[in-house]
């Protein structure tokens, strides 16, 4: 069937044109008609007649036209988003499950909160009807799975606590059911505002009031169906729900014994233990794995040294790549020790499939405490000698001090550069080579050789200033030169293409840091046997990187950061770098004769980590200076 045109759609259907155009047609058919008697039978034989007659219609008809207009914005205004006002118990439930079955039904429905802010306490519950049909839509959401339910109630004993438990969480946690189903309770009595609310994204909602002088509750409500409505409900609802006194008993699926037996304690009227002392293997990997399943923001300082493992650690193990798989707002940073065997291996993997972890490794060895931060809690877990097996702990609950050590987890322990990256956020799999580059660098030195003659010394080289050379450091480059200018008629070493692009690819990686803020100075020594320097003693390729760093130095700001200074030769290796407090590179070639093997001969290169080689560090910085 062809589209009607927008205009013949706008008229609506026949029956609504008829009723709102029949007054209009008559009037009209009125005056055609005395107008064509007028002009065949003369019968307004007095003028003043004829025209008052005309007015008269005209006037009808006017009135009938603001009639019209006036009762097509009633029409539109009923088409806007409406409030209904619910008078009692029985309309607010009707209203709730008619929300739940419009949810079902409705496409655009993509989550539903509800709140249950005062659960009375009388054993037993009053059932009507109207209740009971709400009930029943909302099992049948949460059976089906299919739209996301979060419930939040408010308990003011645990007979209560023992009621929900045997209801939908009980019943849906024994057949296998409610995945899609998060229920958190409170302990707060009076402390929790109580306004009741039932809310569909994109839907509606209805908000429910309790009726203080009768001491009831859900006695009154309002239903909007308004989808902006529905999300201011939505972000009340968020702000109790992050509200961390609430305990999490029923997550997609599982009753959570930890949260319920913490939520009896409260309702008991005990208060919650602050520190707990965790004694034996058993109960501190329990304790971290419970801690990783109710967290967000997960933080493990791991760098402790190896040991044998407890048969504890791989089902904790198993729980954080579980909770990293099923919520993807999970975020987990771990600082891993250089200490790796073949099952830490296998472990790092796992944890760099998922993007939502982040791993980095500490070169060094220290004898330190792991510490697991959570949302709310922190793990601190100690070592005992000889073996270093994690056998005791602490466990502490209070979320500004769980803050406080995420806080400087982030601030201080990340941000250190002497950290081998493994695995950055987003990405999957570690970074190629990771795992050797933590391990070379936690026995404090590394040798690269190039025998191929493909550059590998250079790219090694611009991967340590690359990962170690911060804004606030310095990198101290020194290369020498000794011997006479090579004969013209001396044939040059052949360089692979390769060779020359690590070589520049290695130069502009300082250039770049300079830009990025880091100091680079270089001094070039000579020693010459005739006191002078011949034009061809510098070879080309490194007098253009000279030019290219007193051009930087020319730029705005970077004055300071760029100097270039010439000295003796006195030491006898052909080049070192130093990046003061961190690491040193010394090439493994003496070049002699010629500057055209000096350029092309990078033959390999030492890297020094500190720690643990800080002394070596600090002597080279000490020559470098002194030159």
């Amino acid at each position: 069937m062809a589209k009607k045109p927008e205009w013949w759609q706008m008229l609506g259907s026949p029956e609504k044109m008829i009723e709102r155009y029949a007054f209009t047609a008559a009037v009209l058919i009125v005056l055609i008609a005395l107008s064509l008697g007028d002009i065949f039978f003369n019968i307004f034989e007095d003028k003043i007649l004829k025209i008052l007659t005309y007015l008269v219609l005209l006037a009808l008809w006017t009135h009938a036209t603001a009639e019209r207009t006036a009762r097509e914005e009633l029409w539109e205004q009923l088409k806007a988003p409406r409030a209904f006002f619910l008078k009692d118990r029985g309309a607010v439930y009707r209203a709730a499950a008619e929300l739940l079955q419009k949810a079902r039904e409705h496409p655009a429905a993509t989550e539903i909160v509800l709140t249950s802010l005062r659960v009375p306490r009388w054993p037993g519950g009053e059932t009507f009807p109207e209740r009971e049909r709400y009930l029943q839509e909302k099992m049948q959401i949460l059976r089906e799975e299919r739209i996301p339910v979060r419930h939040i109630f408010n308990l003011p004993d645990e007979p209560s606590l023992e009621r929900l438990l045997e209801s939908e969480p009980g019943m849906l946690a024994k057949e296998g059911k409610g995945k899609a189903f998060l229920v958190k309770a409170f302990a707060r009595g009076d402390d929790l505002p109580h306004i009741d609310v039932g809310a569909v994204k994109g839907i509606g909602v209805v908000f429910a009031f309790p009726d203080p002088l009768q001491r009831a509750w859900n006695a009154a409500g309002v239903r909007i169906d308004d989808p902006q409505i529905a999300e201011m409900a939505f972000r009340y609802f968020q702000a109790l729900w992050e509200d961390p006194r609430g305990f999490l008993i029923f997550d997609r699926g599982d009753l959570k014994e930890d949260e319920i037996e913490a939520l009896r304690r409260a309702l008991r009227g005990e208060r919650e233990e602050k520190i707990r002392i965790l004694d034996g293997e058993e109960a501190l990997y329990q304790t971290a794995g419970d801690v990783v399943e109710k967290s967000l923001r997960i933080r493990v300082y791991a760098i402790g040294r190896g040991a044998p493992r407890s048969h504890h650690v791989g089902p904790y193990r198993e729980r954080v790549l579980k909770r990293l798989q099923e919520d993807a707002r999970v975020e987990l940073r771990r600082i891993t020790s250089a200490d790796l065997d073949e099952d830490a291996r296998k472990y790092l993997s796992g944890l760099a499939q998922h993007p939502n972890a982040a791993l980095k490794g500490y070169p060094g060895e220290v004898d330190a405490p792991a510490i697991l931060i959570g949302d709310r809690e922190v793990v601190i877990a100690l070592g005992d000698r000889p073996t270093y097996e994690l056998r005791h702990g602490i466990v502490i609950r209070d979320e500004k001090i769980a803050g406080m050590f995420r806080e400087w987890f982030d601030q201080v322990l990340w941000v250190d550069s002497s950290l081998i990256p493994l695995k950055e956020l987003r990405q999957v799999g570690l970074l190629p080579g990771a795992l050797e580059r933590l391990e070379g660098a936690a026995r404090g030195v590394e040798v690269i050789l190039d025998r191929n003659r493909d550059g590998a010394a250079f790219r090694k080289a611009r991967e340590v200033i690359e990962q170690l050379a911060g804004p606030e450091d310095e990198i101290l480059a020194l290369v020498t030169y000794e011997g006479v200018p090579a004969s013209l008629d001396q044939p040059r070493p052949a360089e692979s293409e390769r060779y020359r692009q690590e070589r520049e690819a290695y130069r502009r990686a300082l250039l770049d840091k300079a830009r990025q803020g880091t100091a680079y100075r270089r001094v070039i020594a000579f020693r010459h046997r005739e006191g002078r320097v011949a034009p061809g003693y510098v070879p080309d390729p490194m007098l253009d990187h000279l030019r290219e760093m007193l051009k930087l130095r020319s730029e705005p700001g970077l004055r300071d950061l760029i100097s270039l200074h010439w000295g003796e030769w006195r030491l006898d290796v052909h080049s070192f770098v130093v990046i003061p407090g961190k690491a040193a590179l010394i090439s493994l070639d003496r070049p002699s004769g010629s500057p055209a093997p000096a350029e092309a001969r990078m033959d390999g290169v030492l890297v020094f980590y500190e720690p643990p080689r800080g002394d070596l560090v600090r002597h080279l910085e000490e020559i470098w200076r002194s030159i």
